[in-house]
């Protein structure tokens, strides 16, 4: 701006009665009060691309090569022996891995250089697919258990399913013997009560039995004549 302009504005008068020196210590300190709001912004972690890699500049060359070699990719036998929440780490490790090497491959593309770190991105992808193959079999394994025990209980859920079914049978050919019979009593009435009693007990405990076996076998079950009429 033009004297002419700075000279008719008021918020530059404070400035024209400051000394050099102190206009100096207090650019100094604007400046130092940027570069530590600088340091406090939050990191987004796009940095960790090439932390560590070869664009690093804050590590030297040999960092740099120890930092390429790498050891052998997982074995299956090792993560066979890992818990699901350990492998679920492991996984995000890898991923981590990936997108740094496949960020280092694209930078190289774009230079036109040499990339140098085929093996390690092999070894990573080749860990992600064992990390998936066994979990897949163990997940295949757990429904091959599960399948088992629905199947036991479901042969059980059968056989108290026949006999509810042959219970309300009896239980309705009682019933209409005894409305047959009408009001009078007779040893054989009492008889046919006391029986229809004691299948509406069982036939009770039945049902309770039948309740969970129900709920748990609810993905097997087919339509039969005996379940429903």
């Amino acid at each position: 701006f033009g004297s002419s302009h700075c000279g008719a504005s008021p918020c530059c008068a404070p400035f024209r009665r400051l000394s050099p020196r102190t206009m100096a210590s207090f650019l100094r300190s604007l400046a130092g009060r940027g570069a530590r709001c600088a340091l406090e912004l939050p990191r987004r972690g796009i940095e960790e691309f090439w932390k560590g890699g070869s664009r690093d500049a804050t590590i030297n060359a040999a960092t740099k090569q120890a930092n390429a070699i790498s050891g052998d990719p997982w074995p299956a036998v090792l993560l066979r022996q890992k818990s699901f929440e350990d492998m679920h780490k492991l996984w995000y490790v890898l991923l981590k891995e990936k997108n740094f090497l496949l960020a280092e491959q694209h930078e190289a593309r774009q230079r036109r250089v040499r990339w140098q770190h085929h093996g390690r991105l092999k070894k990573v992808k080749l860990s992600m697919k064992r990390i998936l193959t066994v979990l897949s079999r163990r997940e295949i394994h757990q429904q091959a258990l599960r399948a088992k025990d629905i199947l036991s209980k479901q042969e059980v859920r059968e056989g108290l399913e026949t006999q509810r079914f042959h219970l309300e049978e009896s239980m309705k050919v009682l019933e209409y013997r005894i409305k047959q019979a009408g009001p009078r009593d007779s040893l054989a009435i009492s008889a046919w009560k006391a029986t229809l009693q004691k299948y509406e007990a069982d036939h009770a405990r039945l049902l309770d039995e039948l309740k969970p076996l129900r709920r748990d076998t609810m993905q097997m079950l087919s339509a039969d004549w005996r379940y429903s009429r």
